[in-house]
C-alpha cells in the first residue's frame, strides 16, 4: 500500500500558498474566533480564566511577551508545510521513476514476445515446406510404381500374344489396382495372414476323422449347410478387395462354436481380422436362425405326433407322450443391465463364484431332436416361471394343439392337462415308484439330447463375450446344427461328452389341475396291472 509524504496531495502550488496566508492571517484574527492554540495568549478572550499576578498591574505585559511567541509559531508552521512540500516532490519523482521502468520492462518483454512468435512463424514454415516436398516426392514415386506395374503388365500381355498369336484379355480393374498378373500384385492396405491351414482343411482329401474332429461333423453334413446357406452369407466382390467365400464363412463360425476358442485363435485359424471373425460368427448365426430354423427345428405335424408316441410307449408304457422337456442355463459375463434378473443363485452356491446365466428351455422327441426351444430367459427364473412365459404355454397349449398329448417334463415342473411330471412328494407307494422311474426314463432323453448339445458346441460351456441381444441368435444356431447332426447320424466322440447339472426347484404350487391328477394315478395303476412294477424296482 502506498502512503503520500504530503498530507494534502489535491493541493496544487498556488493553492499551498493560500494555505500559509490563512495561516498567517490566523495569527492576526481577534480573539473572538477561538484560535488560542495558535499563540494568541490575550487573557481577554477567555471571560472565565483567572487573571496572573504579572498581570495584574497592567495589561500591556501580555502583549510584549506574546508577539515573540506568535511570531515562533508562524515560523515552525512554515517550515512543516516546506517540508511536507517537499516530500510531495520527492513522492512524485519517484513515482515517475517507477513508471519509467515499468514501461521499459513492459518494452522489453513485447519485443522478446514478437521476437519467439516470428521466430516459431519461420520454423512453422520450414517445416510446412518440408512436408508438401516430401508428400510429392512419395506422390512421384507412386506414380512410378503404377506405371512400371501397368507398363509391366502390358509387356506380359504382348509377349503372350506374340508366342500365341492372340492377345489374352487383362482386365481393367485388375491393371488399376495392380493385382493383375503382373509381379507386384501386393495390396499395402491388407495385413498379410497366413490361410494355410484353411487351406489344408478344405481340400477333398482332407482326412474325414480330422476334420469330424475340427467341425464336429462330416464333410458332407458341412457341405449341405454351406449349400443351405450360400445365398444368404455370400457377398460380391468389390474392386478393393474379393468377398470371403461362403464355406470360409460357415467354417469360421462352426469351428467357433465347436471349440469355444477364443477369437484371437480363430483369426490365426484361418487368417482373418479378429473383428472380421466375430462379425461373421454373428452373420451366420442369424442367417442359421433364420433360414435353416424354420425347416429343421419346428413342432412336428400329427403323422409325426402319432409316430412319437408310438415311440415313447413301446419303449416306457406310457402313453401319448409326445416329447420330455428339459430347461439348462448357459453361463454369461454380468451384463450391463437387470444384472439381478440373470444372478443364477444355486450355480453361484455350488460353484462357490458368482454367476449368471441364460437359460434355454426345449422339448426333444424320441430321438433327441429339439422340436421346441425357448431362448433367452434371465437365469434368476426356475422351469416353471420359463414355461409360463414360453411359446410352447401361451400359443400350442391354449390352442388346444396338446390336447390328449403328455409332455414329460421333471420335478421342477407343475402338473397340467398337458405336462406329466412325477410324484414329488415322500412315502411313495409302490406303483408311484414305478411310475417316476418311467417318467425319469423319458426325462433322461431330454437330459442326454442336452448333454450331447453342451458336448457337440463347447462354447455353450463356458462364459461368452458375445452381446446379450445377440446370444439368443447363438444359441438358436447350436440347437438347429444339434438337430441337423441328430438327423443325419453324426456320431459322437466319447471324450466330448459333457455331463449337465442343473438344480431343481420344485415350484409352490406344483399341482394345477385336478383332471391331471387322476390320469396320473390311472397312469400308475395301469403299470401296476400290466406287471411292470415289480420288475422296474427289484
Amino acid at each position: 500500500m502506498e502512503i503520500t509524504a504530503f498530507p494534502f496531495p489535491y493541493l496544487q502550488d498556488d493553492e499551498c500558498s493560500h494555505f500559509l496566508g490563512l495561516f498567517q492571517d490566523m495569527d492576526s484574527s481577534p480573539s473572538g474566533f477561538g484560535l488560542e492554540g495558535f499563540g494568541n495568549n490575550d487573557n481577554n478572550t477567555n471571560p472565565k480564566k483567572r487573571p496572573r499576578k504579572d498581570d495584574e498591574g497592567g495589561g500591556g505585559g501580555g502583549t510584549e511577551l506574546g508577539a515573540p511567541v506568535n511570531g515562533g509559531n508562524k515560523a515552525a508552521f512554515g517550515d512543516i508545510l516546506a517540508t511536507l512540500l517537499l516530500l510531495d516532490e520527492e513522492a512524485k519523482q519517484q513515482q515517475e521513476q517507477w513508471d519509467f521502468e515499468s514501461n521499459r520492462e513492459k518494452s522489453l518483454l513485447e519485443a522478446n514476445h514478437k521476437k519467439k512468435v516470428k521466430t516459431m512463424d519461420g520454423y512453422y514454415n520450414q517445416m510446412q515446406d518440408h512436408y508438401s516436398a516430401a508428400g510429392e516426392t512419395d506422390g512421384a514415386r507412386s506414380k512410378r510404381a503404377r506405371k512400371t506395374a501397368v507398363t509391366a503388365v502390358v509387356s506380359a500381355v504382348a509377349s503372350g500374344a506374340d508366342a500365341t498369336g492372340s492377345a489374352a484379355p487383362v482386365p481393367a480393374a485388375d491393371i488399376a489396382s495392380g493385382s493383375g498378373s503382373g509381379p507386384s500384385h501386393r495390396r499395402l492396405w491388407v495385413k498379410e495372414r497366413t490361410t494355410d491351414w484353411w487351406d489344408r482343411v478344405s481340400r477333398p482329401d482332407f482326412p474325414e476323422d480330422e476334420f469330424r474332429r475340427e467341425f464336429r461333423m462330416s464333410k458332407s453334413t458341412f457341405n449341405l449347410i454351406c449349400e443351405e446357406l450360400d445365398t444368404t452369407v455370400t457377398k460380391k466382390n468389390t474392386m478393393l478387395r474379393d468377398a470371403i467365400p461362403a464355406p470360409k464363412r460357415v467354417g469360421v463360425c462352426v469351428w467357433r462354436l465347436a471349440t469355444g476358442a477364443p477369437l484371437r485363435h480363430v483369426s490365426e485359424r484361418f487368417g482373418l481380422g479378429i473383428s472380421t471373425c466375430h462379425k461373421l460368427v454373428i452373420e451366420v448365426c442369424r442367417a442359421i436362425y433364420d433360414v435353416l430354423m424354420p425347416k429343421y427345428l419346428l413342432w412336428p405335424s400329427d403323422s409325426e405326433i402319432n409316430s412319437t408316441k408310438a415311440k415313447f410307449e413301446s419303449v416306457h408304457k406310457i402313453p401319448n407322450v409326445v416329447g420330455s422337456i428339459y430347461t439348462t442355463h448357459i453361463p454369461i459375463i454380468a451384463p450391463k443391465v437387470h444384472v439381478a434378473a440373470y444372478f443364477n443363485k444355486r450355480h453361484t452356491e455350488r460353484n462357490q463364484k458368482t454367476s449368471y446365466s441364460i437359460t434355454v428351455q426345449g422339448v426333444v422327441n424320441a430321438d433327441g431332436i429339439f422340436t421346441d426351444v425357448c431362448i433367452g430367459n434371465p437365469g434368476s427364473l426356475t422351469d416353471d416361471q420359463i414355461l409360463e412365459k414360453s411359446s410352447l404355454s401361451r400359443q400350442r397349449a391354449a390352442r388346444g394343439m396338446l390336447r390328449d398329448s403328455w409332455i414329460v417334463g421333471n420335478s421342477g415342473f407343475p402338473l397340467t392337462d398337458w405336462l406329466l411330471v412325477p410324484y414329488a412328494r415322500q412315502n411313495l407307494t409302490w406303483t408311484q415308484h414305478a411310475f417316476n422311474e418311467s417318467i425319469g426314463e423319458i426325462q433322461g432323453i431330454a437330459t442326454a439330447a442336452f448333454e450331447r448339445l453342451k458336448g457337440r458346441w463347447a462354447c455353450l460351456q463356458k462364459r461368452t463375450e458375445v452381446k446379450l441381444q445377440d446370444l439368443p441368435y447363438v444359441l438358436g444356431a447350436c440347437c438347429v446344427l444339434h438337430n441337423i447332426c441328430e438327423m443325419r447320424k453324426e456320431e459322437m466322440s466319447p471324450d466330448l461328452k459333457f455331463e449337465v447339472f442343473d438344480d431343481v426347484t420344485v415350484p409352490e404350487n406344483n399341482i394345477r389341475s385336478a383332471t391331471a391328477v387322476n390320469t396320473r394315478d390311472h397312469i400308475s395303476h395301469n403299470l401296476l396291472h400290466r406287471g411292470l412294477a415289480g420288475t422296474r424296482t427289484l
